[in-house]
């Protein structure tokens, strides 16, 4: 990946039964990674020729932005959850233009001089990220892949049509950018959505209690096991943030979305975020302060 806050993402091949290969998440659009795909299919003694299916577990350009060159170049179809192919078709890019994104920014009482700290080129991703699903499913589908079991789990939180992907008889679940071992998931980071992205979270995290015995792979970092342990500290982690911001607004301190998050605990410090983190912050603050209003303080583990 083009930032040195995460450096890499994680694809996954499927090779079924059949000889053919699924791809999950092929990742950010780059000659570099290209070559990887192409080399790691021949080591595992396939060509592009076999790829059959691109599965996208959201919209992100470090997960889909080289779905279209792989489509392109193997005729394989493209398969994402129906909200998340909707966004895609209204949406046209994974940011919004400079100038809406430059209003909502205003909306959060940004200082105007901050303003020229983002780079909009860099936001808005690789040209090609987008292409839109020739197969969409929706929760409780199941993938056609030869010797696996793949069930789609509809996720929203850090995008309102992230999917799951998970094989019980193999004790495998993949998580996208749902559930890392390093990292929390952002959250609100696709298409608007009526329903507040911090509660989808939540509750996404919930239907997935039951899958504790499974290997999770995820987008990021490394496969892991502790799927349950791991949920409890993402969930703990955005309710912290919430309970925070509550108390900031209770206090009456901060008369806006960037007064409110110069007053929270950020792991970089307030002062070092800029650009893509700084809007990034306010965006997951804004989430925060709206989900206060409507469900109040979470209660305390």
């Amino acid at each position: 990946m083009p930032s040195g806050y995460i450096p890499y993402s994680l694809s996954y091949l499927l090779l079924d039964t059949a000889g053919r290969v699924h791809v999950v998440d092929p990742g950010w659009s780059s000659e570099t990674n290209w070559t990887v795909l192409v080399e790691t299919l021949t080591r595992a003694g396939r060509s592009l020729a076999d790829v059959t299916t691109i599965v996208a577990t959201h919209l992100h350009p470090d997960h889909l932005g080289m779905a279209g060159r792989l489509r392109t170049a193997t005729g394989a179809q493209l398969v994402m959850h129906a909200v998340e192919q909707s966004a895609v078709a209204t949406e046209g890019s994974t940011s919004q233009s400079p100038e809406t994104t430059a209003a909502r920014l205003r909306g959060w009482q940004i200082p105007e001089e901050r303003l020229s700290e983002f780079d909009w080129a860099s936001m808005q991703g690789p040209a090609e990220q987008r292409p839109t699903a020739d197969v969409t499913v929706v929760d409780g589908d199941r993938l056609l892949v030869p010797g696996f079991d793949l069930e789609v789990i509809w996720t929203p939180g850090h995008t309102s049509g992230h999917l799951c992907l998970v094989d019980v008889g193999r004790n495998m679940i993949l998580t996208g950018d749902h559930l890392i071992p390093t990292i929390h998931a952002g959250l609100g980071l696709g298409a608007p959505s009526e329903t507040n992205p911090l509660a989808d979270y939540v509750a996404s995290l919930e239907k997935l209690a039951v899958y504790d015995q499974c290997e999770v792979l995820p987008g990021h970092g490394y496969r892991f096991f502790g799927l349950t342990e791991r949920s409890g500290q993402s969930r703990e982690h955005h309710l912290r943030r919430a309970r925070e911001v509550a108390l900031v607004l209770a206090a009456g301190s901060a008369d806006s979305v960037y007064d409110t998050a110069a007053q929270l605990t950020w792991s970089n410090g307030w002062q070092n975020l800029h650009g893509f983190y700084l809007y990034s912050a306010l965006l997951q603050t804004a989430m925060h302060v709206t989900y206060v209003e409507q469900y109040g303080a979470p209660a305390l583990p």
